[in-house]
């Protein structure tokens, strides 16, 4: 075995500039697009709530123009002030919203909804009621780039507190039972194609309680001011088009696509779909594909694809890597979170042959219960990486973080065991990969995120697709699924 330490990798900002931290790098830098032709320079905000919703979502829109003082703490770097969104800092971007992009829901219609008895058939009725005002504001002259759902707090109760989050700890395939509200609406919505982001009264004011239904003894805890707005309009600014950051890359790299491959149960929770292919360049570009339904492994009994269908849907995945940079990639990199079986190799290595791609890195990641221990009271640090042997390895991708000066997490992080089944690149240079794509999750910029986006985009896409009927078209873009 052999210990050592990973530095830190670094993002791409505005005139190709470069930081450790997202934040800092987008106020000293701008967003990576920043002198693009096609980046937003004006984002139109449409809005749907109840009247008190729609006010206090409206005026925290005005105040992230004005920005946010950091929140008080021994850890500055951890918690930084937000600057605003005047059009010569941040994101150099404006972001608008006015009555025209605004739907009220009556407070006689909200009353209707949360009396309609059972937790399926309300979820259904909210899903249908947000449908009908989304469908509204797309078929106006001027439509907005992002809808913002400003959900009041008695659907809120009603609807996504109603069943218990899924465990990020959980296998994929074990999400099913209640309507996720969550998930339906995004599924209903995306024919619109126009991305929307749930937005909560504890956004725009923070004294707000909603009490949990699951887990009544549990607080929903808020983030400081700040935070809340790096972590939102990040995420706004993403899914109106534009890039706040990307992987930072050498010239003389290879360029690679990453996919990520997982599965997904079905509402009635009785068969088990290919999930999708999330296929993610170094840009963070990501591109969703649906494949065929699994099957059930010999060696392991867990879920697989066939030959034909490891080779359809990695097939499919080039050719949409071909049509966003005219080329076919150098290197693939295949992360999942089970073992790679004999049927999938065979489908995967035909379709990478196929295109005469040189090299591929096929990898099995999990959260491993081997723990490594410090001296003192802070956990590792994350990037501290414990080789195995020459294809296996256990990597912190939580930890004590040297630029925020602390361990910013809440519990005692497990690492990620990396398990190479093709082994294209020296283990070192996918373990370094693999932590830089931890920094890839736009929902947020605090970057010291568990998973690489490949997997941790599955759940969200598996968490919508589920909804979406065989038959009908899904939307490309990972950002109608984040």
């Amino acid at each position: 075995m052999r210990l050592s330490h990973l530095a830190e990798p670094e993002l791409e900002f505005g005139g190709g500039l470069r930081h450790t931290d997202i934040r800092f790098g987008v106020m000293d830098y701008g967003p990576f697009d920043l002198n693009a032709q096609n980046a937003p320079k004006r984002i139109k905000l449409g809005i749907i709530g109840s009247a008190e919703t729609l006010e206090g979502t409206a005026k925290w829109v005005q105040s992230c123009s004005e920005g946010f003082e950091a929140k008080p703490s021994r850890q500055p770097n951890l918690f930084p002030a937000f600057p605003g969104l005047r059009n010569d800092e941040t994101f150099h971007c404006d972001f608008f919203t006015s009555s025209e992009l605004q739907r009220g829901l009556p407070s006689k219609e909200i009353g209707r909804l949360v009396a309609i008895p059972g937790q399926r058939e309300v979820t259904r009725a909210v899903v249908e009621s947000m449908v009908e005002e989304i469908s509204v504001l797309a078929e106006q002259t001027v439509k907005p780039d992002v809808i913002l759902i400003a959900l009041p707090a008695e659907i809120i109760e009603r609807t996504v507190n109603a069943r218990e989050t899924l465990d990020e700890d959980k296998d994929e395939t074990e999400a099913g039972g209640d309507l996720d509200f969550r998930g339906m609406l995004k599924a209903a919505a995306m024919r619109f194609r126009i991305p929307i982001q749930l937005i909560w009264p504890t956004t725009y004011d923070p004294s707000y309680r909603i009490s949990r239904k699951l887990k009544e003894s549990s607080q929903r805890r808020t983030q400081d001011a700040a935070t809340i707005a790096w972590n939102l309009v990040t995420a706004i600014y993403y899914k109106a088009g534009g890039l706040p950051w990307r992987l930072a890359r050498d010239a003389r790299e290879r360029r690679t696509s990453f996919v990520g491959l997982s599965f997904y149960r079905s509402v009635d929770g009785e068969y088990v779909h290919t999930s999708t292919a999330q296929m993610f360049d170094e840009r963070g570009e990501g591109l969703i594909l649906r494949g065929g339904r699994m099957v059930e492994s010999e060696e392991d009994r867990s879920p697989h694809l066939t030959v034909e269908d490891a080779y359809t849907l990695l097939r499919d995945s080039l050719k949409v890597f071909r049509k966003q940079h005219d080329h076919y990639p150098a290197r693939v990199v295949l992360h999942k979170t089970s073992k790679f079986d004999r049927n999938e190799l065979d489908g995967f290595h035909k379709a990478i042959d196929e295109r005469d791609i040189d090299y591929a890195d096929f990898v099995w990641i999990r959260k491993s219960m081997t723990r490594l221990y410090r001296l003192g009271v802070y956990p590792p640090l994350r990037g501290s990486l414990l080789r195995i042997d020459k294809d296996q390895a256990l990597l912190y991708t939580k930890g004590s973080v040297e630029f925020f000066r602390t361990y910013p997490g809440m519990y005692i992080p497990r690492p990620l065991l990396l398990r190479c089944q093709v082994l294209g690149q020296p283990l070192q240079h996918i373990a370094h990969e693999t932590l830089a794509l931890t920094k890839m999750n736009w929902n947020n910029t605090q970057f010291d995120n568990g998973l690489p986006i490949t997997i941790a985009a599955a759940r969200q896409v598996g968490e919508v697709l589920k909804y979406v009927g065989e038959d009908q078209e899904i939307a490309p873009r990972y950002s109608f699924y984040m």
